[in-house]
């Protein structure tokens, strides 16, 4: 193979595999081109030909990335975040499919006669990036089971649109691709590789030869089984498409390095390209499928590296239009990507690894240790015999503490008497700055690119002002959409039509078709391994029988929209038996007139008129929200008696059933009662709670945190700590543990939203953030480290951590024990060092007779023109719950009007939470009362009281609150247990969030005063420092912190 000269196409696939190969901006370069198309073709829709190049021109461009993209996604043994830096997000690439389908959709009139537009090029992208998608390592936490199948169902139904509005297709590709998006719009997961081509698979970053065993052909004649059922041939075509990519992509990868090594390439390809196409011939598909087309494409592929293989394709004259047209939109690629390169020198990695090497040698030289994070390093030459360099980071460290003096200037220092060198202990006299090392890391260090946060900023949906909308508002005629999933196969197609027609979601205009009315089942738990009872929550009088064809119960807007009742058998269960424990029963106390709605309150129920009308009469609160009524409000009862008996069968203790805590996950549905031997874990997400798994401690159990993944569970005694990390979605990994030094107690635990660590507060102002995936070394940070060597027993411990919603932002608090001031630190991914808000502190007398400390110190991150926000709540008589905007250090009381009846939020506070959006607040006081604060940019900011719970005596660990996104829409979810009545309550209180996006003014001349949070008072106070050199100075910091 080193010998033969490659083809033209070869070398152009050489090209752009050298030119978009580990590349940090390649969602710049899809979004360029997406933008680039969007203005060329204002100009092109008139002129059919012009048009249609443009668009086979922009499929064959998007293919090629996406084709890349596949080849550098990591395989499962493979660490996945130095790799998301060169992947392209999540959300930019479903977005920039369904961008593409809508054009072919609006294009109809000038793309019709384009067959193989469709039939080749588009299906080609949509199999790679569907590939590409499913395989993502970075799919957003908040892209939940529910929030996949929604995105899958829209690009199913833009392509089920592209069917109605084309003739059928001549080629199989496109109707594999609507059997792909059929499938993931009920099972995102339902792509899965094969178990050997998840660990082996290599990528670009590495060599893609010489091709590792499973490419060899004895493997790939094993994908597709000889007794296989017919279900499983998505996956297999799927996994035969990945190892035909990567066979070709070594060999492309081996001509682009200009090998000449005889690696047995060529003869190893040609036997895997023959055992691919028998595989091909070997799949158990529907007859429907044209098997030879598929074949065809295969050998096409091939043919790029193999130019003897067959052509299996019926038609021979088009082959050279389509090699030359694919080389012509390649080239115009290459040619974007070489100015890009120019201009655009942040897409260089070797040139900002360059410069993240000399930056680091600089601040290790001045601070060897590493005790410290360095801001201004500076080097010095001392005029021992030797004439060593020490860091002005290193003396400070050392004794001679009088060598280095933050107020120094001067580049020549002369010594005290009897001065020695640090490193030769040899007397000196004196020591010179190296300047030019300070010039050269004061030029280098604001061009290095942070690439660990750059990565994760990329796999987050913040970066578009819109969200892709709900399913009930966007699409609404799904087929099986809230159904469980099922057995995927191919249904026969009629020859008259391009499309199947679901039995079970007709729309109501369809002609001589009944209308069906259909209430959809409840959705499964987005995480199904978790649940483990089997009917539970079932009532006999939770469903009443309802005629479908009764049309005068139902209101004409629910018949337009599509939406239908079904009522389940008595019998039915929604859920599996997973687990060995006792499943435990519970009920619902606010039971509703009709049943029906109290299963589940959505945009999905119908408005059935019942015999008696609802009342019409206020609540009697004033303070409930004007689109939800008391009523709204669920009160669920769960039994607690199997936890405290398993806890005092463990312990045999007689204090144990007084002793049960309460946590809520921030980005799940989960809420827990555990106690110190037994962890409950309950899932609320449908109408009566279920219990998804039931873990015993083994050991005194001090902390508990849970998130959508997993669960985390700080064990032990003085003597021997101990943290326990349980994967909740996927059984078969192992617990991971950490053995924590005793000599720091722990006093608060936090797991970070992106599912990636776990933060725990210790003694000492000392914070560990422990890797869920690995085990490895913990990174430590000493939030004293700046200030004294090493913390004594004086420094006081970490006693609240939060995570920011989007997981990119930790806080956490501590309070000094003797004045009562509120400190809080904040780091930012990948949480390497911290860095004190100052505008922050807040001062709150010890001496008090109900002092509880604080409560919650929690952070929002500010959008667009928003500032950022912290929120400080105490359980003190003087400390009243503030918010600050750290850049300025403007704060506000949170406090009512006097005029207003909403009551006061008071000073003892139980827990605070911010909304997913940021822009409204929750709070619960000692008298249990729930407020919800929102326009927190306005004065007076809008605070209503909107429920009641339990009231409280003393801050208690057996009470949470969060917001939560249920099946019903969003709400307020309260939890608390009473342990002498062994029982727990959980409270939803529907809520709505203010989605509109702030409006970002542009800048004129004069300037206009900065918009900062107002006081309580009618005359905002101005801050005791200028606002913009103290956010300077803060954006600095964050900056480097």
């Amino acid at each position: 193979m080193a010998e033969s000269v490659p083809s033209p196409l070869l070398q152009r696939l050489a090209t752009s595999l050298r030119l978009l190969s580990l590349r940090s901006d390649i969602d710049n370069i899809i979004l360029e081109l997406l933008g680039q198309f969007s203005l060329e073709k204002i100009y092109s829709e008139g002129d059919q030909e012009e048009y249609q190049t443009l668009v086979v021109t922009l499929l064959i461009q998007l293919n090629s990335i996406f084709s890349i993209q596949r080849l550098s996604l990591p395989s499962d043994n493979l660490q996945v975040a130095w790799y998301s830096e060169f992947l392209a997000s999540y959300e930019v690439t479903l977005r920039a499919v369904e961008y593409v389908l809508q054009v072919i959709v609006e294009g109809r009139e000038t793309l019709w006669e384009a067959r193989l537009l469709r039939d080749r090029y588009l299906a080609e992208f949509l199999l790679n990036a569907l590939r590409f998608i499913t395989l993502h390592p970075r799919i957003p936490s908040s892209q939940r089971g529910k929030d996949q199948r929604d995105r899958f169902a829209r690009v199913h139904k833009l392509l089920e649109r592209i069917f109605d509005n084309y003739p059928p297709p001549e080629s199989s590709l496109l109707l594999v691709c609507r059997e792909a998006t059929d499938l993931l719009r009920m099972r995102p997961n339902g792509l899965l590789l094969p178990p050997r081509l998840k660990t082996d698979l290599p990528n670009v970053a590495t060599k893609l030869y010489p091709l590792p065993e499973c490419l060899h052909a004895t493997y790939v004649r094993g994908i597709v089984p000889k007794d296989g059922s017919p279900g499983d041939w998505l996956s297999q075509f799927f996994a035969l498409r990945d190892v035909s990519q990567f066979i070709i992509g070594a060999s492309v990868q081996y001509a682009d390095h200009n090998e000449t090594r005889d690696m047995q390439l060529q003869s190893i390809s040609a036997n895997s390209r023959d055992a691919v196409l028998q595989a091909i011939e070997a799949i158990k598909i529907h007859p429907y499928f044209n098997k030879t087309d598929l074949i065809a494409t295969f050998a096409n592929a091939f043919r790029a590296i193999l130019p003897e293989t067959p052509n299996h394709g019926r038609r021979k004259s088009s082959a050279s239009y389509i090699e030359d047209s694919e080389m012509d939109a390649l080239d115009r690629l290459h040619s974007k990507l070489g100015d890009r390169q120019i201009v655009n020198r942040a897409s260089d990695h070797d040139m900002i690894s360059s410069i993240s090497k000399v930056t680091r040698e600089i601040e290790h030289l001045d601070d060897p240790t590493g005790q410290g994070r360095v801001l201004a390093p500076k080097l010095y030459v001392v005029n021992c015999r030797k004439c060593h360099i020490v860091g002005d980071g290193q003396l400070r460290h050392s004794d001679s503490r009088r060598f280095a003096s933050d107020e120094r200037e001067e580049s020549e220092i002369i010594l005290p008497l009897r001065s020695k060198c640090i490193i030769c202990g040899e007397g000196v006299t004196m020591m010179r700055e190296i300047l030019t090392v300070r010039h050269a890391w004061d030029t280098l260090k604001p061009l290095e690119s942070n690439f660990d946060t750059t990565s994760v900023e990329r796999h987050l949906t913040s970066q578009f002002q819109l969200s892709a909308p709900k399913v009930e508002a966007g699409i609404p005629l799904y087929s099986n959409y809230n159904g469980p999933p099922s057995n995927h196969t191919v249904s026969p197609i009629s020859p008259d039509r391009s499309r199947s027609i679901s039995n079970t979601l007709i729309s109501p205009s369809s002609p001589g078709i009944p209308e069906i009315l259909e209430v959809p089942q409840i959705e499964k738990s987005h995480a199904e391994g978790l649940l483990c009872i089997e009917g539970a929550g079932h009532h006999s009088d939770s469903a009443e029988t309802v005629d479908p064809l009764d049309t005068t119960s139902i209101a004409p807007s629910d018949i337009a929209t599509g939406t239908t009742l079904q009522t389940s058998a008595p019998g039915e269960s929604a859920v599996s038996l997973l687990s060995t424990r006792v499943s435990i029963p519970t009920h619902t106390l606010s039971h509703t007139h009709a049943a029906p709605t109290e299963r589940r309150s959505s945009k999905w129920k119908l408005k059935i008129n019942s015999s008696k009308k609802a009342s019409t009469k206020s609540s009697g609160d004033s303070s409930s929200l004007s689109s939800h009524t008391l009523e709204s409000q669920k009160l669920e009862e769960i039994s607690l008696k199997s936890l405290l008996n398993t806890t005092h069968a463990a312990v045999r203790g007689r204090n144990a059933k007084n002793a049960v805590n309460v946590a809520v996950a921030q980005n799940s549905t989960y809420v827990l009662f555990w106690t110190q031997a037994c962890i409950n874990i309950w899932d609320v997400k449908t109408s009566s709670p279920l219990l998804g798994r039931e873990i015993m401690t083994e050991s005194s159990c001090l902390l508990v945190a849970v998130t959508n993944e997993h669960l985390a569970y700080v064990i032990g005694t003085r003597d021997k700590l101990t943290l326990r990390i349980v994967n909740l979605l996927q059984n078969n990994v192992p617990v991971i543990e950490y053995r924590v030094p005793s000599s720091l107690w722990c006093h608060s635990i936090a797991i970070c939203p992106t599912e990636k660590y776990v933060a725990v507060g210790f003694d000492n102002a000392t914070v560990r953030f422990f890797d869920t995936k690995k085990m490895e070394e913990p990174k430590e940070d000493r939030l004293h480290a700046r200030l004294h060597p090493t913390c004594s027993s004086k420094c006081p411990p970490v006693d609240t951590l939060s995570f920011s919603s989007d997981g990119n932002t930790l806080v956490g608090s501590t309070r000094n024990a003797k004045n009562g001031l509120v400190q809080v630190y904040l780091w930012r991914f990948p949480f390497n060092a911290s860095i004190e808000l100052v505008s922050c502190r807040y001062q709150v007398p010890v001496l008090e007779s109900e002092d509880n400390g604080v409560t919650s110190a929690i952070f929002r991150s500010g959008k667009a023109s928003e500032d950022d926000l912290v929120c400080i709540t105490t359980w003190t008589q003087s400390g009243r719950p503030i918010l600050v905007q750290p850049q300025n250090g403007h704060r506000t009381d949170i406090k009512t009007h006097t005029a207003s009846h909403q009551g006061k939020p008071d000073t003892r506070i139980q827990c605070a939470a911010f909304s997913p959006t940021g822009r409204e607040l929750a709070l619960v006081n000692s008298r249990g009362n729930v407020y919800y604060v929102s326009s927190l940019n306005s004065s007076p900011m809008d605070i209503k009281r909107i429920a009641t719970s339990k009231e409280l005596t003393a801050r208690s660990y057996a009470y949470a609150m969060t917001f939560m996104s249920l099946p019903e829409g969003d709400a307020i979810v309260v939890a608390w247990a009473e342990p002498g009545k062994a029982l727990g309550w959980v409270k939803k209180i529907p809520v709505k969030y203010d989605t509109v996006e702030p409006l970002v003014s542009l800048p004129t001349v004069p300037l206009t005063p900065r918009y900062e949070l107002g006081a309580v008072d009618t005359e905002i106070q101005k801050p005791p420092m200028s606002s913009h050199s103290f956010a300077k100075g803060y954006s600095m910091l964050d900056q480097k912190g």
